[in-house]
């Protein structure tokens, strides 16, 4: 274990423009000026705000709620969505939360619903609140008929707060977003938020979509107002906590036993898997109980567990994930983390310590690099930005995303029998330079696919042949398009949680590589136990068309990915060699390259060591599952 210091940090200040003195600003930082100024006089469609975390971002956002009709905040996870409307609320603007909490049933319904929500809450509140997964499933036509898209016609602002979190897919459905609100208006004001924003997503938008940005970035200066405080870097060369847990623990009682007020949090532990946060959480348990007294849980697997509410519980220590990394306005005085894979995530991490006190950092997995015994926040930042992967994104790839979403926008809605606004072609056809190319793709594919022979019916191909499988997986990939996210099978759990069974929604093939299933409920709940800590469960998946393919699951997701990338090609390369197959084959290429197969595609039947599980994912709702135990 070595060490270092990162010194704090203060921004550039001014007098406060006058919407920020009336809300009692003594000063401002420079940034937050050119923001207001901006939303009063600015002529570009587009701005984004770069400053670090805790630099005061989130304040500016008030002006533009005060100045605009409507107003629409879209935060990437639900628990920074609830975090802000208390925020909100505290401070007197009055916001609704538009959530999938908010709106019920499928399809038509939820056309009526989402509309109504709008055209209820327009004239009674200041701003809505929501996440860019309801504004996606408006654009793929998941919400039925050509109504949902009147939508975007009610707010002449938004804001993408932490917009950096989204990867590749998510990225182009919210190119797509911000594309059609600046179409449909006449005077959109679009702010884009982040302390490490994607600058492949800005030079997207000004170079594929050809909007005008205007960029506003924070100032550092010595002599400003401070935002961070001096950082005691420690770095371990084990890579995850998990493994260190009895000397961490340890170094945890004792600050337990030296204070005496444990209701504010001001300890955090930072994990890479969902797995090892959940695994610690038991650990302390059932060997250091009262430090599990004063910790609380917060992961992918409370996020829907309904008895999870960190608003409603008194902790000092606060175990997360990734879903910790936006969103902690605690005084964090000591980390724990496990360096993430990207840059960005790094310090969305670190700036979580460090915004009110002085704090001691651990970080774990941290190699060597150029980290001096005394280093400025800037530089610091510079040099996580070159040690670390980045997280910039490909450009031709996002393009062909953007494309392609717009694309199966449109096919979708020629495919239903429902009648559209042929209006909508302007929101995915114009400014969108791969549209052509995939929306052909998309009808050679659907064409080919009435090739395959139904019983003794005409047709090209037998069902079982290396074209029609292909064929059939291929339609069944295009569905990652109809969300922001992908797709996943979300399954009910009941799984350990310390003192007691979590019970929540998860992704079943994850979930099903670290747990065994115990028990079944009668209402298809999964009761799951440990597995081996060093050893993961047996698992294999049977894919649509591939089912005489299995799997193997219980793997890393990028090892199946793998895995799967190179089974398609191969399954491509085949289908090329009959003259018959009137897809193109490069596209077909290129479409796997572009998408995460395991992000699109649902097994249709996942095997244990002792249980079966059919999946049925062709319903309106959430896939539905079966489970059997298997006779063995």
């Amino acid at each position: 274990m070595t060490g270092f210091e990162v010194d704090g940090a203060s921004l550039a200040t001014e007098p406060p423009q006058p919407p920020l003195e009336e809300r009692g600003f003594e000063y401002a930082r420079a940034f937050q000026n050119r923001v207001i100024e901006w939303i009063q006089h600015g002529k570009d469609p587009v701005s984004v705000v770069r400053a670090p975390t805790g630099a005061g971002k989130t304040a500016t956002f008030y002006e533009l709620i005060e100045s605009r009709d409507m107003t629409l905040l879209v935060y990437p996870t639900n628990a920074l969505l609830r975090q802000q409307r208390e925020r909100f609320e505290d401070d007197d603007v009055d916001v609704a939360v538009l959530n999938a909490n908010t709106l019920d049933g499928h399809g038509h319904e939820r056309t009526e619903q989402l509309l109504s929500f709008v055209n209820k809450y327009a004239t009674d509140y200041d701003a809505v609140l929501t996440n860019p997964d309801i504004l996606q499933a408006a654009i793929q036509d998941m919400y039925l008929g050509s109504d949902p898209m009147r939508f975007f016609n009610k707010f002449d602002a938004i804001v993408y707060d932490e917009f950096h979190f989204y990867g590749a897919l998510s990225a182009s459905g919210l190119l797509l977003q911000i594309k059609i609100i600046e179409e449909r208006q006449p005077d959109p004001k679009i702010l884009l938020a982040s302390a490490t924003p994607n600058e492949e997503f800005v030079r997207f938008l000004r170079e594929r979509i050809g909007m005008t940005v205007r960029d506003i970035d924070s100032e550092y200066d010595s002599d400003g107002d401070q935002f961070r405080h001096r950082m005691f870097v420690r770095r371990h060369e084990d890579r995850k906590i998990i493994d260190c847990r009895d000397e961490i623990a340890s170094e945890l009682q004792d600050k337990i036993d030296a204070v005496e007020d444990y209701d504010e949090p001001q300890i955090v532990l930072v994990f890479n898997s969902a797995k090892d946060s959940n695994d610690f959480h038991d650990f302390l348990y059932r060997e250091y109980p009262t430090v599990f007294e004063h910790t609380a849980k917060d992961n992918g697997f409370d996020t829907n567990d309904e008895a999870v509410d960190l608003d409603e519980t008194d902790f000092y220590i606060l175990n997360t994930t990734s879903k910790g990394e936006v969103g902690l306005d605690y005084d964090i005085t000591t980390l724990y983390m496990e360096k993430p894979f990207t840059a960005s995530a790094f310090l969305q991490r670190f700036g979580r310590a460090g915004r009110q006190s002085e704090a001691t950092v651990d970080i774990y997995g941290l190699g060597q690099g150029p980290w001096g015994e005394d280093v400025d926040f800037p530089t610091f930042a510079e040099q996580v930005y070159e040690g670390l992967e980045s997280t910039q994104m490909n450009q031709n790839r996002l393009a062909d995303l953007v494309g392609f979403r717009a694309a199966y926008a449109i096919a979708e809605r020629e495919e239903s029998s429902s009648w559209f606004n042929q209006e909508l072609r302007e929101d995915f056809e114009t400014n969108i330079d791969k549209y052509d190319q995939w929306y052909g793709f998309i009808q050679a594919v659907n064409a080919e696919y009435e090739e395959i022979k139904d019983g003794f019916g005409p047709g090209k191909y037998q069902q079982n042949s290396p074209e029609a499988k292909l064929l059939e997986f291929t339609k069944e990939c295009f569905k990652t398009f109809r969300g922001l996210r992908g797709r996943s099978l979300s399954s009910s759990i009941k799984y350990p949680r310390g003192d007691q069974r979590g019970v929540t929604t998860y992704d079943l093939s994850t979930t099903l590589r670290n747990y065994d299933i115990v028990d079944v409920d009668d209402d298809d709940t999964l009761v799951l136990g440990l597995s081996d800590d060093d050893i993961l469960s047996t698992v294999t998946a049977r894919l649509p068309a591939y089912e005489t393919e299995p799997t193997k699951y219980d793997q890393s997701t990028t090892e199946i990915e793998r895995l799967l990338q190179t089974k398609i090609h191969r399954h491509i390369d085949q289908a090329d060699l009959n003259e018959e197959f009137s897809v193109s084959t490069e596209l077909l290429h290129r479409f796997f390259e572009i998408i995460r197969i395991v992000d699109a595609i649902i097994p249709s039947r996942i095997t244990t060591s002792e249980y079966d599980i059919e999946i049925d994912s062709d319903t309106n709702g959430p896939p539905e599952i079966d489970v059997q135990a298997r006779q063995i």
